[in-house]
C-alpha cells in the first residue's frame, strides 16, 4: 500500500508540473521511454506542435548520470532536462536505465523544484520487463549549490563536472551523480 501511495504521489507532482513541460521535450523522449509510460502519464505529453501559449524553454540539456545503491548495487543511465524560461526554479526531464549491454531497462521521468536549502525532486519509471512502476525522491548535495541560482545552472555544470546527491525509494537509498555528454 505505501509503494503504492509514493507512486501515486510521485506521479501526481509530475503529472502537476506537466503544463510547463514545453513540447520539445516531448519530441526529444526517446521513444523506448515514451512506450513504458503508463497511458495516464503519456496523455499529458504534449505534441511536438508548440503552442503559442507555450512558455519558452532553454535548450535542452542531456548527459549521463550513476548511482549506487545500498546494497552496493551500481547503476547508469542517460538523462534530459528542459527549463522552462517562465519558470526557472522549476524543471521536468526524462531518464533511462542501461544495462551493461546498452539496452534501456528502465525509463520514466523527473521533476525538480527548488526548496530553501537546495533542489528537491521526485522520479518515476517503469520497468521494461515487467511494467512495474516504481517511484522515489532525490535532493542535490548542498555543496554542488554554490553559485547555481536556477536548475539550468546546475546541470550546466556538468560540463565542467561531476553534480551529485542523494536518492530514496522506500528504504532503499544510495546516491547519485550527473555528467554532460563527452563532446
Amino acid at each position: 500500500m505505501r509503494r503504492a501511495a509514493a507512486a501515486l504521489a510521485a506521479f501526481l507532482l509530475v503529472a502537476s508540473m506537466a503544463s510547463s513541460m514545453p513540447s520539445s521535450m516531448a519530441s526529444s523522449m526517446p521513444s523506448s521511454v515514451a512506450s513504458w509510460m503508463p497511458s495516464s502519464m503519456a496523455s499529458w505529453m504534449p505534441s511536438s506542435v508548440a503552442r503559442a501559449d507555450e512558455p519558452r524553454a532553454t535548450p535542452a540539456l542531456s548527459g549521463l548520470w550513476t548511482a549506487t545503491g545500498s546494497g552496493g548495487q551500481v547503476f547508469a543511465g542517460t538523462w534530459t532536462a528542459e527549463v522552462a524560461v517562465s519558470t526557472p526554479n522549476v524543471a521536468l526531464g526524462t531518464w533511462s536505465l542501461i544495462d551493461e549491454k546498452g539496452a534501456a531497462v528502465m525509463g520514466g521521468t523527473w521533476s525538480a523544484r527548488k526548496a530553501p536549502r537546495g533542489w528537491r525532486g521526485a522520479w518515476s519509471a517503469r520497468v521494461a520487463t515487467t511494467n512495474q512502476i516504481l517511484s522515489g525522491t532525490w535532493e542535490a548535495d548542498d555543496r554542488t549549490l554554490k553559485g547555481a541560482k536556477t536548475f539550468r545552472d546546475l546541470l550546466a555544470r556538468t560540463a565542467e563536472k561531476q553534480i551529485g546527491g542523494v536518492w530514496h525509494m522506500g528504504r532503499a537509498h544510495g546516491n547519485w551523480w550527473l555528467r554532460a555528454r563527452a563532446s
